[in-house]
Formats: structure tokens, C-alpha cells, sequence
């Protein structure tokens, strides 16, 4: 199956950092009210692309030590590292293909959360799905687009959702209007046309083309650094390191050895000798960005050439098909040789505008591509003067430095120096090979994007030879849903009536005949949509859901339902302070409650499900909750669990 596993949520700051694991199954998160477990979900939220920033205001602890949040998680068996900002550049995703562990090692692919939910979609091998409708107080039409974003409400579940009429965020028109859309998505039932399936194979067809040039740029790059080898790379880079460490320990014998002897070094030989070295470190690192945008330079020209080369191919095309009139031409019989009429019509217009949207994409492409290499000639001129600048100052500083160095007796630091000097060009070599070791990683992302692409096109060749999903396909999606949904309500004590089933058009849960958004039950509203979701879940596992990402994330399921009060916990209060009409010591329904768990635990032997709940029953209590917090030090954030500490 298509699926998302989450592996690690790590929250991190300059002094500290937290890393919350999951289990593969079933994870529960118990703990007090305000202790941090529900926000655990809201960062994963986050992390998925969520528009609206984490409040820091009601997070003072989240605030005070962590800027940034990192979920490492796998799709269909890639690992990847997703990170965001918690406190600015809101609207970027950092993707590292890679564990979090790994990422010093990688070069991130920075994306806008719109691009981000795309390359979602594009691993789990589902296309996104455009949406025509009116603006807002609006007679005017407009494309919208049914994503990642959409399908995830059927994976996150709020707390203030489960058992509501707000359940799939019902109360957003917005949203609500494109659930239909997304459960169609999930169970490959959009219908599109050819038109449409062919513009997206384009699409897909040249960014296989573009990221195969891409690749070519980045192999030449390490073959010319005589790079190829990562294993090699890698071992150059721990031998270095070594003698790095080696340098160090004998700097630090020197040093006490000087110490040892009552020699004082002179502090204005020592101020110059600084200087020097950091102009000429700044130097260093001018001429490795100055190397950086050469080389962004020739892949630039190369890119830009082959666009004329595909330009001058589809200029060539139209002329030689729209072009030659031949109605224009005069026709003779052969028999008689009378001039005999014709009505041939020569211009597929269908075509020729697929054609001329090519060539204004290509034109479009070459202009972005050639005022990307005038901005980087200018950036390398001005770096030229800069370079040129420090190399007059560094003179300078070099001069007075000779000078200064006869009149001062500091027999320990020409010594000193020179292994600073050492340590310093091993630094650097190594820092060389670390970029090689980054691009070779991208090299490996790049080409796992080009098999994840040709999937993708042959997917849709596929859809481009059956179309769409057929209604018999269909009907029998339904009966498979409707059975699970029933078995799941029966199992809850819903006696199964006629009017128990799914929407064949509104795709939500009916019972008794009525809508999920009908009943006011919290107890009824919550099992229909518990059962509702495991049956998609159950869906994919038959192959009917590919769209869905197999994960389930559901915050406080005792509120309508379960016991209000743990059996060994010292807390027993619900994250609803403000509901009056809760009676705290009752029981409502323990065995439909403890039936949820069996159903959780039965879904989490295919899919990964995560519980944030208050006091879970004992028995499920010692076997799958994961982390308990507490309110005050001991929640989430808790010094006593600072990785960084020491």
C-alpha cells in the first residue's frame, strides 16, 4: 500500500531539543489538561503544510526554547525530514531526503507548502484535482485545487470535531465543499478527460527532462572535483577528521607548554595576526561563491541552449504542418486531367494550440533562464571588486604584520600558528568533501524523483487508455464501504437499519436515514464517524483507497463515550473545562468505549494510528501509550528530557 508512517516529531531550539517516537501501530499520548499532548498533533499538523502558525502566545514553553519543528517520516519506504519554522519564514517546507539524524549531510529542497503538498501527492502516486468555482460574493469563475491539505481531514480528526457536527470541518463552507472532492480523490473516482490527462503527461514528461539535465550538471560537478565515490568520500572525510583531532590535542599540548614558561605574547601582533586571518577567510568563502555561481553559470547556458534547440524544433513543426496550405494546391485527374475541387482541411487546431502553448512555455522558460544568468554575471562582477577590495586590505595587514614580528621574542606562537594554519586547510578540505557528499545526495534524490515521476507517467497512461473508474467499479466500492461501516456500528451497539450506509453523492456517513450532520447524539456522531474512517482504512487495504496516506490521528475519543476517570492516574479531569453538563465521576458507555480501542488496535496492525487521550483504560494503558505528561514541568516540554543538556 501507498502509505505515510511517521517516525520521529523532534522540537527544537538553540539549547534545547525533544524528539517524540511513534510506534507503527497504535501510539497513545495520554497526560494532563495543558500538559502538551494535543499539541503534539497540532505540529504534525504543521509540519503537513497546516496555512495558519502555531500560536506561541498560548505555547509560552514552546516559544521560550524551541524555533523549529522536524518530522521524520517515510512514504512508501522513502525517508525523508520535513522541517518549518515556528517563528518565521511561515510559508517555506525544508524536505531533507533523509533521517533527521542525516540532514548535516544534506542539502534541503526548499519549498512553498503549496509545492510541498504537491511532492506528497506525487509519492503517494495521486494527482491533485482542479476545481471550477465562483469567487466569493462573486459571479466570476475561478480554478481551485482539491490537495494534500484536503485529503488530510480524513486523517486528522480535532478534538473539538470528533462527536460534533463539525466533523470533516463541515462548519467551513470552503473546505466542505471540497470534502467530495477529496473522497473521490482517495478512491480514484474523479472523472477527467483526455485533454486534461494529456497536458499532465506533458507536464510530467518535461520534468523528467529537466531533472535529467539537472543530473548531468551535478555528475560533472563531482567529476570534475574527482568526487565520484561516495563511499570513498565519506571515508576521506572520517580520516581528515582524525587528523584534525590529532592537530588539535597538539595545539593543546603547546599551549601548556607556553603556559608553563612565563612568556606573554604581544596582543597587538596577536589583533593583526586576526585580522589577518579572518580577511582572508572571507576571501575564501567569496571565491567558493564566486566558483558556486559559475557553475550555476554553465548549467544555466547549457539549460538555455537546449531551449533553443526545442524551440527551433517546434517552430520547424508548425511550419511544416500549418504552414502548407493544401487547399491551395491545384488537383488534376488522372484519367482526364481536369482540374477537379477539394475541401482538404490540413490544420488540427487542437494540436497546433498544444504546439503554440509549447513554444510560449519554452519562450517563457528561456526569458526566466536568461535573466537568471544576467543577475548571476552581476553578482559575480561585484564579487570580483569585493575580492579585490580584501586582497588590497590583506596586503596591508601582511605588511605591518613583518614588520611588528621583528621587534616582538613569542617563541611558542609561530608554532601555534602553524597548527592553526593546519587545522584550518583540513577544515576546509573537509568542508569540500562534505559539499560533494550533499550534492551526491541530491544526485540520488533527483534520480529517485525521475523513477517517482516515470510512475507517475505510466500511471497516466494507464488512466488514459480506461478513462475513468467505471460505475459497476464504483457500486462495488460502496457495497464494500457500507458492509465495514455497519460491522464497525454494530460492533458498537447501533443496531444496523436500512437506512445505515454511505452517500453515494454527499460521501458521508448515513444512520437511521440521516446524515452524520443530522444527528445530534455525541455518543451516535462519534461511532458513525470512527466507522466511517476505519472503513476508508479498511478500503485501502483492499486496494479501493490508494489516495488515502493509511494514517489516522484522533484527539480525546472519551468525551461522549468513555470513562471520565482513570484507575490509577492522579489526574481525571477532560480538556473541557468549560463543559457544565459533563458529570466528572460518571461513566457513560465503558464497553462501547473499550470497543474503539479493540477497533483502533485491529486498524493499527495495517495503518499507524495516534491517540491523544486523557486517562486511556488500563488494560491499553500499559500496552501502547507511548508518553504521558504532565501539567507544568513534566509535558511535553520538559528540561528533564533535553537532548541538548549536557
Amino acid at each position: 500500500m501507498n502509505r505515510i508512517i511517521l517516525k520521529k516529531l523532534i522540537i527544537q531550539g538553540m539549547s534545547y531539543r525533544r524528539t517524540i517516537e511513534f510506534n507503527e501501530g497504535l501510539t497513545i499520548i495520554s497526560g494532563e489538561k495543558t500538559s502538551g499532548k494535543s499539541l503534539i498533533l497540532s505540529l504534525i499538523d504543521y509540519c503537513f503544510g497546516k496555512g495558519s502558525k502555531i500560536d506561541l502566545s498560548v505555547q509560552q514553553e514552546l516559544e521560550a526554547l524551541c524555533d523549529e519543528v522536524f518530522l521524520e517520516l517515510s512514504i512508501n519506504n522513502e525517508l525523508m525530514t520535513f522541517n518549518r519554522s515556528l517563528k518565521k519564514k511561515f510559508d517555506k517546507v525544508n524536505i531533507y531526503f533523509c533521517s533527521f539524524m542525516d540532514i548535516d549531510e544534506y542539502t534541503p529542497k526548499i519549498l512553498t507548502i503549496k509545492e510541498a503538498m504537491q511532492l506528497i501527492m506525487q509519492k503517494l502516486g495521486v494527482s491533485e484535482y482542479k476545481l471550477i468555482r465562483y469567487k466569493q460574493r462573486s459571479a466570476e469563475k475561478e480554478i481551485d485545487t482539491v490537495s494534500f491539505r484536503d485529503i488530510f481531514r480524513y486523517v486528522y480528526i480535532h478534538q473539538h470535531d470528533l462527536g460534533t457536527g463539525n466533523f470533516l470541518e463541515k462548519n467551513n463552507v470552503f473546505k466542505a465543499n471540497k470534502n467530495p472532492h477529496a473522497f473521490k480523490m482517495m478512491f480514484n473516482m474523479v472523472d477527467v478527460d483526455k485533454d486534461t490527462l494529456n497536458e499532465k503527461l506533458v507536464e510530467i514528461q518535461n520534468k523528467i527532462s529537466e531533472t535529467k539535465k539537472e543530473l548531468i550538471g551535478l555528475k560533472s560537478y563531482l567529476k570534475d572535483r574527482d568526487a565520484e565515490d561516495p563511499f570513498i568520500v565519506q571515508l576521506t572525510i572520517e580520516k581528515i577528521g582524525q587528523e584534525i583531532d590529532e592537530k588539535r590535542k597538539e595545539k593543546d599540548d603547546v599551549i601548556k607548554d607556553s603556559k608553563s614558561n612565563e612568556n606573554k605574547e604581544n596582543r597587538l601582533y596577536i589583533q593583526l595576526k586576526k585580522d589577518f586571518e579572518e580577511i582572508s577567510n572571507e576571501i575564501f568563502g567569496k571565491r567558493k561563491e564566486e566558483k558556486q555561481l559559475n557553475l550555476s553559470l554553465s548549467s544555466k547556458k547549457l539549460l538555455l541552449e537546449e531551449y533553443e534547440v526545442e524551440l527551433s524544433e517546434v517552430e520547424e513543426t508548425l511550419n511544416v504542418n500549418y504552414k502548407l496550405v493544401i487547399s491551395d494546391q491545384i488537383l488534376e485527374c488522372p484519367l482526364c486531367n481536369s482540374q477537379i475541387k477539394h475541401d482538404h482541411n490540413n490544420k488540427n487546431t487542437d494540436t497546433e494550440r498544444m504546439l503554440l502553448r509549447i513554444k510560449k512555455e519554452i519562450l517563457s522558460k528561456m526569458t526566466l533562464v536568461s535573466g537568471l544568468i544576467e543577475m548571476d554575471n552581476k553578482k559575480i562582477e561585484e564579487l570580483n571588486k569585493e575580492i579585490s577590495s580584501l586582497n588590497e586590505k590583506r596586503e596591508i595587514f601582511d605588511e605591518a604584520i613583518k614588520v611588528y614580528s621583528k621587534k616582538t621574542h613569542v617563541p611558542f606562537l609561530s608554532q601555534i600558528e602553524t597548527i592553526n594554519s593546519m587545522i584550518n586547510r583540513l577544515t576546509k578540505d573537509q568542508e569540500v568533501l562534505r559539499e560533494s557528499l550533499r550534492i551526491y545526495h541530491k544526485i540520488e534524490e533527483k534520480e529517485k524523483s525521475i523513477s517517482a515521476l516515470g510512475l507517475e507517467e505510466e500511471k497516466l497512461k494507464e488512466k488514459l487508455a480506461s478513462l475513468q473508474i467505471t460505475g459497476g467499479d464504483k457500486e462495488k466500492i460502496f457495497i464494500f464501504l457500507d458492509n465495514k461501516y455497519k460491522e464497525y456500528m454494530s460492533r458498537l451497539k447501533y443496531d444496523v437499519l436500512e437506512g445505515t450506509y454511505i452517500h453515494r453523492e454527499k460521501y458521508t456517513p448515513y444512520y437511521n436515514g440521516a446524515s452524520v450532520y443530522s444527528h445530534e447524539s455525541g455518543g451516535l456522531l462519534e461511532s458513525m464517524q470512527l466507522s466511517f474512517l476505519g472503513a476508508i482504512l479498511l478500503g485501502k487495504e483492499a486496494g479501493y483507497a490508494d489516495g488515502h496516506p493509511g494514517l489516522l490521528m484522533l484527539d480525546s475519543i472519551s468525551k461522549y463515550v468513555g470513562t471520565l476517570k482513570g484507575e490509577e492516574h492522579s489526574f481525571n479531569e477532560l480538556d473541557y473545562p468549560n463543559d457544565n453538563s459533563l458529570n466528572r465521576d460518571a461513566i457513560k458507555d465503558p464497553e462501547v468505549y473499550e470497543e474503539f480501542y479493540k477497533i483502533l488496535i485491529e486498524l493499527g496492525g495495517n495503518h499507524q494510528i495516534i491517540l491523544v487521550e486523557n486517562t486511556p483504560p488500563q488494560k491499553f494503558d500499559r500496552l501502547y501509550t507511548k508518553y504521558t505528561f504532565y501539567n507544568g514541568k513534566h509535558g511535553l516540554i520538559d528540561e528533564d528530557k533535553n537532548e541538548m543538556k549536557d
